[in-house]
């Protein structure tokens, strides 16, 4: 069975100062441990300062650090899955929490095409329970008889491997927001999916109807 990490980077607002862009990015991977183990390494080799943070978050963390992790991370045997909404294309939601969820149903469904037996950990991003069923729910609507997706949602000081997603979804929203692309550069070749959903009429139909740009 395949383990895939996700987390997102961006955010759901349109309200001025909102993001343009929200990327939700799933990291694959058969040996979950070395991930684990590089945060780790990283970790130790921080100053006084960044080490006392609980969790290795990109947007806090100096770039060349990211970038540093990037370069452990990428030795490894991993694949990337991102979804990218470009807002400023797109029709507004009625409830802003749709993008997300819409976002990470078609990152599964990425994902399940290549891997059909797929345990998946979400960065918790919701308190409240009913939130965080309704992500359930749209993750496992329409599901194939043929796929088996185990879902979690945690902290991601919980799991390191959450915080080599947090980077990757992070270096990702660089480029796409910022036009920076030094981390996605470290990281391209291991990007199989990066699917760019924009000029959405009718949000809840986004799966079907959205126009998408994908570098496979």
């Amino acid at each position: 069975m395949k383990h895939g990490y996700g987390d997102e980077a961006g955010d759901v607002g349109w309200a001025r100062g909102s993001s343009r862009h929200l990327v939700v990015a799933i990291v694959l991977t058969h040996e979950p441990q070395q991930l684990r183990r590089i945060v780790a390494r990283i970790r130790q080799g921080l100053g006084k300062k960044l080490k006392q943070i609980p969790e290795l978050k990109a947007y806090h963390t100096p770039e060349y650090i990211v970038a540093r992790l990037l370069r452990k991370v990428i030795e490894q045997p991993f694949d990337i899955v991102a979804v990218v909404w470009r807002k400023a294309d797109a029709t507004a939601p009625f409830d802003p929490e749709e993008g997300y969820r819409q976002l990470c149903r078609i990152a599964v469904e990425h994902c399940l095409e290549r891997y059909p037996q797929l345990s998946l950990t979400m960065d918790k991003r919701y308190t409240d329970p009913r939130l965080r069923d309704r992500l359930v729910e749209t993750l496992t609507d329409g599901i194939g008889p043929q796929a088996v997706l185990v879902f979690q949602q945690i902290e991601s000081r919980q799991e390191q491997a959450l915080q080599v997603a947090d980077a990757v979804a992070w270096s990702l929203f660089q480029k796409h927001e910022h036009g920076n692309e030094t981390c996605y550069d470290i990281l391209r070749d291991h990007i199989v999916v990066e699917d760019v959903v924009d000029k959405t009429k009718n949000w809840l139909s986004l799966g079907a109807d959205s126009h998408r740009s994908k570098t496979e």
